[in-house]
């Protein structure tokens, strides 16, 4: 229960008092080998109406998402990249499903059974965009490899590799008679290939930074791009003029990594993705058209095939469906909240509770039920503990610092310093230990939440902390490169260990006679915590190692690690006995059920995963 780490993320945990039904955030479907149960659907890349409206395909960090348009219901899981799915559009008939991903891959689905039919590869780098051509018999993908490639869709063979671009091709689209293609690039241009030999028939250069996106009006007259330099540009199709320019935004006061610009079905309106709205225009005049009320901005959006509808995806990771003569929001699937930065058990195991932004939630790890939200921080919240009786929680957060929670009805306690990476409770439970940005390590009376000893002598932040097995001692590690021993009860210091590199996290062994630490770009490390030794460093590729934490019976360490994989290791040899994969981006926390049969992993994928690990 004492794991900490350096990201700064977001926060999300929840409690029971009541009986609840399942939340729609879980679910048990795809789920990676060895993986019981899945909390939170991970972050949205790009959403794709079916051609008959029915359905949405949301691409993300966990795989494709296939939602019911008109109810928001959930009805399937697209799930067997290995990495993040940048982009998921339809076949014009609706009845197949191709998907692009950072593993280098594309991936042709079966929109009604959801099996894989063909995985496409030749790639050397992540696949940013794959469309189908008009007639459905071709597929054009768009790299980092700075390459744009045209597929057969029914055997998957490559017909064409195109080359030109000198930096990553994040956007490649057909011409609505599919006789062209246009690509948008990371060096500043947008260009027109022939859509059956490749060759190159123009280059569009007026952008200023790189182009994220290019797309042909219904009619093929005209072209619209949209890059980082927060411009849109209208061109003429055939002899590459530009047009117009539709003016910066001035709400863009930070860069997108998205700018997607697309135009509605019957070419009457044009849209672009901001950070604070959705941006439309009079397609053909270039006005300004009133923006949708969305504060959370329109990271990613799709036109319904009637264009009587746009679906956005906020930064939220909400996604909201408009009309868009009323200008009115018709309804909002909200199960995409971002990442997660920690997953805590109490001592029975019966609940899982993770964070995520400013909120902590409860949840029956066994049914799936949303139990209880706590509300409360108003800084982003990086650490959670559970006494060891299981009835308060601890929490550590940026703003209001270390708040102390009734774990069953969820009632705010206590709340106590300010700007908190890690707390740890004390065995007994009658002390709160935190770490802190300012280099401090604070013990509290967590009854009165009165302040008992400030532990002096970190030069950096303090990014975890942990008490020993019996109490008396404090170990504390952070961006300072080093682990500091305690005495718990009068503060002075016992030793100094120096890593090489940031330390992350720091946990001592049940027996406490060892401690695990581990850092950035650094295996973890065993020491002896009499003699503070070093032992051994685990086995294993290197890899920033976010979280690492003893099983119950101190046979194995587990590590939450940046290349998104949760690695177990033999605790005495330093062995690696397994790595569990599943998530897709960083993975922040790692902790143990109290029988140590299970392993509860949270990730940058938005996604808390329940891991079977009896066999260990």
């Amino acid at each position: 229960m004492k794991r900490r780490f350096h990201c700064l993320c977001a926060f999300l945990l929840t409690a029971c008092a009541f009986k609840a039904f399942p939340s729609p955030e879980i679910s048990r479907l795809n789920l990676p080998e060895g993986a019981k149960l899945r909390i939170g659907k991970g972050t949205i890349n790009s959403i794709a109406y079916s051609p008959d409206g029915k359905q949405l395909a949301a691409a993300g960090s966990v795989g494709v998402w296939i939602y019911d348009a008109l109810y928001g219901g959930e009805i399937a899981l697209l799930h067997g990249h290995t990495d993040n799915v940048h982009l998921a559009a339809y076949s014009p008939n609706g009845k197949r499903i191709v998907s692009a991903s950072g593993d280098k891959t594309i991936r042709v689905w079966d929109a009604e059974t959801g099996e894989t039919l063909k995985t496409l590869t030749g790639h050397t780098d992540a696949v940013y965009s794959a469309a189908y051509s008009p007639d459905g018999k071709r597929i054009v993908s768009a790299s980092e490899d700075k390459t744009v490639r045209i597929w057969d869709a029914e055997t998957g063979g490559t017909l064409k590799t195109i080359e030109g671009h000198t930096e990553a091709v994040y956007s490649a689209a057909f011409s609505p008679d599919g006789t062209k293609i246009v690509s948008a690039s990371g060096d500043d241009t947008v260009r027109v290939w022939d859509g059956e030999t490749g060759a190159l028939l123009n280059t569009l250069k007026e952008h200023r930074d790189r182009v994220m996106s290019a797309a042909y009006s219904p009619d093929g007259k005209r072209i619209a791009s949209g890059g980082w330099d927060s411009n849109t540009r209208i061109w003429d199709a055939e002899t590459g003029n530009l047009l117009s320019t539709l003016g910066r935004d001035r709400t863009n006061r930070y860069r997108m990594k998205n700018h997607p610009v697309a135009y509605s079905p019957d070419g009457r309106i044009l849209a672009g993705a901001a950070p604070l709205r959705l941006r439309l225009w009079a397609a053909e005049s270039g006005a300004p058209l009133p923006p949708f009320d969305n504060r959370s901005g329109a990271k990613a959006f799709a036109f319904s095939p009637d264009g009587h509808s746009v679906a956005t995806v906020g930064d939220d990771n909400a996604i909201r469906i408009w009309n868009i003569k009323l200008r009115a929001l018709v309804s909002t699937i909200d199960e995409h909240k971002g990442g997660f930065m920690f997953a805590a058990l109490p001592p029975d195991g019966k609940r899982i509770a993770a964070g995520r932004g400013v909120r902590i939630q409860i949840w029956d790890a066994e049914t799936g039920s949303l139990l209880k939200t706590l509300k409360g921080h108003t800084g982003p919240v990086y650490s959670a503990a559970y006494s060891s009786d299981g009835k308060r929680i601890a929490s550590g957060g940026w703003k209001d610092g270390v708040r102390i929670w009734n774990a069953e009805t969820g009632a705010l306690l206590k709340t106590f310093y300010a700007n908190v990476y890690s707390v740890a409770y004390s065995p007994d439970g009658k002390r709160i230990a935190s770490a802190s940005e300012n280099g401090t390590v604070r013990i509290w009376d967590a009854g009165s939440g009165r302040e008992l000893k400030t532990l002096k002598g970190h030069s950096k932040p303090v990014l975890s902390v942990a008490y020993s097995p019996d109490g008396k001692r404090i170990a504390s590690a952070g961006s300072d490169q080093t682990i500091r021993i305690w005495d718990a009860e009068t503060g002075a210091r016992v030793k100094m260990l120096i890593h090489i590199r940031d330390i992350f996290s720091v946990a001592y062994s049940p027996d406490g006679k060892t401690i695990v630490s581990s850092g950035s770009y650094d295996n973890a490390h065993l020491w002896d915590a009499e003699t503070f030794v070093h032992l051994t460093a685990l086995e294993g590729d290197k890899t920033d190692i976010h979280s690492v934490v003893y099983s119950p019976d101190g046979k194995t360490v587990a590590g939450a690690c940046k290349d998104g994989t949760a690695r177990i290791w033999n605790a005495e040899t330093g062995a690696l006995l397994k790595t569990l994969k599943g998530h897709y981006e960083p993975v922040r926390w790692a902790e143990y059920s109290s029988d140590g049969k299970m392993l509860a992993t949270a990730g940058d994928d938005g996604a808390v995963i329940l891991w079977d690990v009896s066999d260990l």
